[in-house]
């Protein structure tokens, strides 16, 4: 299985995504994994739809780092990533140095400790990688060793907002962890501001609407809504031939589940002004691939609900608030509430299949194909396929906003 990780800069934008493969066993060896994400990445999908045009890492061990392998990939969109148990040997340095005269950036992998052997390759490397939860010494000491050297800091398994606020006082350069899908700090009240409650009362007219005729008061009130649903409608990605500039005209044509599903995505894009695109690009990959995964199962009546579900997983991080306060905001459908609060619903075993997926949990992935009754190939395809849905449709918001 292959899969990606965000990894942002100093301004919380995405720079680059990790590429990562776990085989199904967890067995095989660097060399295994290193060919197969290249093959997948370059043969299958290509790394421009895997990247959405950042930079790629992608983890080398030494006999690939020795090869002639790295030849293969666009040197100013990839950061070769050492891997911890490579020795710090004449070979390497060597290999190190020559791919950086090629054009490569040269990254060394969960670096832990100032008295490893790795201390010996911190000349000639571009980035160096601190893993955060497992340095031997404090990691104020470990930043300060590192800062003799001309290297740019990547803090790895940044998890919390605390841990990234106190890498970014350390004056770390990149951050990889999952930390911004989640609440930057917990709101005790249950107020929003009221351009949020605003959205999420518009947001639940939408999901109760029967018809797409009871929503055109409500968005051609709204006049930067109206706008980009014209924009949209009349885009090459609808294709159609006659241009339309009635809002009940476009309200028709798109039909009620589309018009679900588009209003969620833009009214998300509303309640994430400063945050991290990432995270609505993860909104979107969750709710293209709960929705696809519906329709795999043949499940069509329910596929629109399992968007929902999947944009919604992340609305406690969107609203700051836990996610028992934040669905009190919203009217859900009772598939989409019980996904998000019963743990022992179906529609959450869904859920936690994406979420297993997006942190690399292959055996959590391995369990919960088997209960969703599901295979892994079939996941893998439907995963790569909404990160490049996600891609496009990010996107495309952002023309629109422009």
């Amino acid at each position: 299985m292959l899969a990606r990780q965000p990894i942002f800069d100093a301004h919380q934008k995405t720079y680059a995504y990790e590429l990562l493969y776990r085989g199904e066993s967890m067995d095989i060896d660097d060399d295994a994994m290193t060919s197969t994400v290249l093959s997948n990445t370059l043969n299958r999908f290509g790394i421009e739809k895997m990247t959405h045009g950042k930079v790629s890492f992608i983890n080398l061990s030494k006999s690939f780092l020795l090869s002639d392998l790295p030849d293969i990939l666009p040197q100013d969109a990839t950061v070769l990533e050492v891997l911890e148990d490579v020795p710090a040997d004449k070979e390497v340095i060597a290999a190190i140095q020559h791919w950086k005269e090629q054009g490569f950036t040269v990254a060394l992998d969960d670096f832990i400790s100032i008295t490893s052997d790795h201390m010996k390759l911190l000349p000639y490397v571009d980035i160096v990688k601190i893993d955060i939860l497992d340095c031997v010494e404090p990691l104020d000491v470990v930043v300060q060793e590192i800062r003799k050297f001309p290297i740019k800091l990547l803090a790895e398994k940044v998890e919390t907002y605390e841990e990234y606020e106190l890498c970014k006082k350390l004056g770390f350069d990149y951050y990889q962890g999952y930390f911004f899908s989640k609440p930057t700090v917990i709101i005790n009240s249950h107020t929003l501001e009221t351009s949020k409650s605003q959205l999420l009362q518009l947001l639940s007219r939408v999901l109760e609407a029967e018809s797409p005729k009871e929503l055109e008061t409500d968005i051609a009130h709204d006049i930067t809504l109206s706008y980009k649903l014209l924009c949209y409608i009349n885009s090459a990605s609808v294709g159609l031939k006659k241009k339309i500039d009635s809002i009940g005209h476009a309200l028709t044509l798109l039909g009620l589940k589309k018009l679900r599903a588009w209003i969620s995505m833009m009214l998300m894009a509303s309640l994430s002004t400063g945050k991290p695109d990432a995270l609505l690009a993860l909104s979107f990959t969750r709710g293209r691939f709960l929705e696809q995964l519906a329709l795999a199962k043949q499940d069509d009546k329910h596929s629109n609900d399992y968007f929902i579900l999947g944009m919604f997983s992340l609305l406690d991080a969107f609203l700051d608030q836990d996610i028992g306060h934040a669905v009190e905001s919203v009217t859900l459908p009772k598939l989409v509430y019980e996904g998000l609060l019963n743990n022992a619903s179906k529609a959450n075993c869904h859920l936690r299949l994406i979420q297993a997926l997006e942190q690399g949990d292959w055996t959590q992935v391995d369990t919960l194909c088997d209960t969703v009754e599901v295979d892994s190939e079939q996941i893998m395809s439907l995963y790569t396929e909404s990160i490049q849905w996600s891609d496009e449709r990010l996107a495309t918001i952002h023309s629109l906003s422009a």
